[in-house]
């Protein structure tokens, strides 16, 4: 190919990448790296970012307290997950297992994949509790049409549940942690199990600290 050839050549590929392209709106999403792993189930690629919700569908303001309970019992079981994550993780392998795995008689788990599991539950339900608090800030559920039902949030028993789980999930390992320690703070008293729940639920609904004999 001769020098004048070359330059056409040169002409036309620059054309073409200098043309103005067509833009199509989109969104940006950021999606975790799963890293190549099959394993790593929690870290799927998200859904759609946005919703097509039809306008005539009715929100009922009642239904909104169960969506907070699940929301609480979902970040009281992810503050319990991040502290069995971060206990667990302290664990040198050879330590507890000759094998490099744990269980038994049919519940038997090697020691890495029990990591990746306790890390995939503390992301399944971080996801989870971001999900539901989203939902529940929603407009949908917080109308000021009168007639609507006002604002679900102002009845005593949903605002009770909705301050729980936002206490919980400004820290929710903290709040583990808090209620694991109250359970071993009477080592003189040993309060039976069903005392212990009791307690544990005391604390959730922001009450203080009742220590009983069982």
């Amino acid at each position: 190919m001769d020098a004048a050839n070359r330059k056409e050549m040169a002409r036309r590929v620059a054309a073409r990448t200098t043309q103005p392209r067509s833009k199509t709106a989109g969104e940006v999403r950021f999606i975790k790296d799963r890293g190549g792993d099959h394993n790593e189930w929690a870290w799927n690629p998200p859904g759609a970012s946005e919703r097509n919700i039809d306008p005539a569908y009715q929100y009922d303001p009642k239904n909104l307290e169960p969506l907070a309970r699940t929301l609480r019992s979902c970040l009281m079981a992810l503050g319990h997950i991040q502290t069995a994550r971060s206990t667990f993780t302290k664990i040198q392998s050879q330590s507890v297992s000759p094998d490099g795995n744990l269980g038994g008689k049919g519940y038997v788990m090697p020691v890495k994949d029990l990591r990746k599991t306790l890390s995939n539950c503390d992301e399944a339900l971080s996801s989870i509790t971001d999900t539901l608090h989203d939902e529940m800030g929603a407009a949908h559920w917080n109308p000021d049409v009168p007639g609507s039902g006002g604002d679900p949030r102002e009845r005593e028993e949903v605002k009770e549940v909705i301050d729980d789980a936002d206490e919980i999930r400004e820290d929710p390992k903290g709040w583990a942690e808090d209620a694991e320690e109250d359970l071993h703070d009477d080592d003189d008293e040993k309060p039976s199990k069903k005392a212990q729940a009791h307690r544990v639920a005391m604390r959730v609904q922001g009450f203080p600290k009742v220590v009983t004999n069982g």
